[in-house]
């Protein structure tokens, strides 16, 4: 299902000598976790480690656990580097998927009607599919477009929960988006950041889903948690301590604005951004998260207090229309 290239990282790990080795997973990808690492280490002899905690993108290294536990490299899986958090002694593999992608592209072709002019977009592990996703599309009768790469992304037509560059930049020539892979996330990040249906061709269900529903509920919910968090007094802005979720500047600007608009605002910091985190602090009515934007959004039904991201702060504050809500310049 997913090439996880082990003969490449054990001839890295045998080329630099390394002892110890830590190895990081996304959620989909740590079942395969316990017999790989047996693997590598038979064959390299090196002290393997797998990282437990959750694992959020190619922003989300290991760092502090490499240090804690003295590991000579991190091989970090599922995601591609990110250039302005990139550290030394990391091994990015992208674990490229070998599913074959013909059927659901053809279920949501069903489903897109009249729309011709079609975007296409996907995460790292199918964007070697791409080319023969816009070879569907054309002996459909549709005209594909794909993003040129930019920002923290490294292919065309990939995008991140945090970048959606290579969609908005074709946003005005589409009349509506693909996305191949697993799960809604970032479907819905596209619909978002360009107001286009986006239909979801997944290869793991072989199915496809419109996510239009889906994102007028969520925008619902999103409006809800903004009107709550205006008539909030005291707010808990949370920095995020994991590596490329830190932005204090973010926070202090975040504090300024509300300040400016009467509120009361400390400073949190989190790891983890959970309820389990925050539910203690019963005299804060709400919360800024100003790390991930995605993560006020995705699991605000687990929160019984609004959680907003900072864009969403600037909407409660009258600094930005909510029609442009999620349509953030590419």
């Amino acid at each position: 299902m997913f090439d996880l290239e082990k003969e490449r990282v054990i001839e890295h790990i045998r080329k630099g000598k390394y002892h110890r080795v830590l190895l990081q997973f996304p959620e989909g990808l740590k079942p395969r976790g316990f017999k790989l690492a047996r693997e590598i280490e038979k064959a390299t002899g090196a002290e393997i480690i797998l990282s437990a905690d959750a694992c959020y993108g190619a922003c989300d290294l290991a760092v502090d656990a490499q240090r804690t536990l003295k590991a000579d490299i991190i091989v970090h899986y599922g995601h591609s580097p990110m250039i302005e958090h990139s550290v030394e002694e990391v091994v990015y593999i992208e674990a490229q998927a070998t599913e074959n992608i013909d059927q659901p592209v053809r279920e949501a072709l069903k489903l897109l009607g009249e729309e011709k002019k079609i975007g296409l977009a996907t995460v790292v592990q199918h964007v070697n599919q791409l080319d023969h996703a816009a070879r569907i599309l054309r002996d459909a009768g549709k005209k594909p477009y794909i993003g040129r790469a930019s920002g923290n992304v490294t292919y065309d037509g990939q995008v991140l929960g945090c970048d959606y560059s290579t969609t908005q930049m074709i946003a005005a020539e589409v009349e509506a988006y693909i996305f191949i892979g697993g799960g809604d996330f970032h479907a819905i990040g596209i619909q978002l950041a360009t107001g286009k249906r986006t239909i979801v061709a997944d290869p793991y269900l072989n199915q496809a889903r419109d996510m239009t529903g889906t994102v007028k509920l969520l925008l619902k919910k999103r409006w809800a948690a903004i009107t709550m968090f205006q008539d909030s007094k005291r707010v808990g802005i949370v920095i995020g301590l994991k590596t490329g979720q830190t932005n204090i500047v973010s926070a202090e600007t975040v504090r300024n604005l509300l300040e400016e608009k009467g509120k009361e605002c400390v400073f949190l910091s989190a790891r983890e951004f959970t309820p389990e985190t925050l539910e203690s602090f019963t005299d804060v009515e709400a919360f800024v998260v100003t790390g991930c934007p995605r993560l006020a959004i995705d699991d605000q039904e687990r929160f019984r207090r609004p959680i907003l991201n900072t864009e969403e702060v600037l909407i409660a504050a009258g600094k930005k229309r909510w029609e442009d809500y999620g349509k953030l310049s590419p």
